[in-house]
């Protein structure tokens, strides 16, 4: 194989990678989009059933949001009370 054939072969091969790498991106993407409708799914079923009712399951999730949120709060809390304290 020439010079020539080597650099074709290459040339071919690094354009495939790049097609293999942009697909994957927009794999990704796709994925990403559908993580998001999820969530999206989640708080609507969040704000639908706060205290409850939507299934053992999902009752257990949103209970867990809801730890999640009110540590956050206390957190926040402890921030503000830090910088009054400066």
């Amino acid at each position: 194989m020439g010079f020539k054939e080597v650099v074709e072969v290459v040339k071919n091969e690094t354009m495939e990678v790049v097609e293999i790498t942009k697909l994957r991106a927009k794999i990704s993407k796709e994925k990403s989009a559908i993580k998001s409708a999820y969530v999206k799914i989640g708080e609507k079923i969040a704000e639908k059933y706060p205290d409850g009712g939507a299934g053992e399951e999902i009752d257990a999730l949103i209970a867990e949001v809801a730890a999640s949120k009110a540590k956050i709060e206390e957190l926040n809390d402890e921030i503000s009370r830090t910088k009054m304290e400066d």
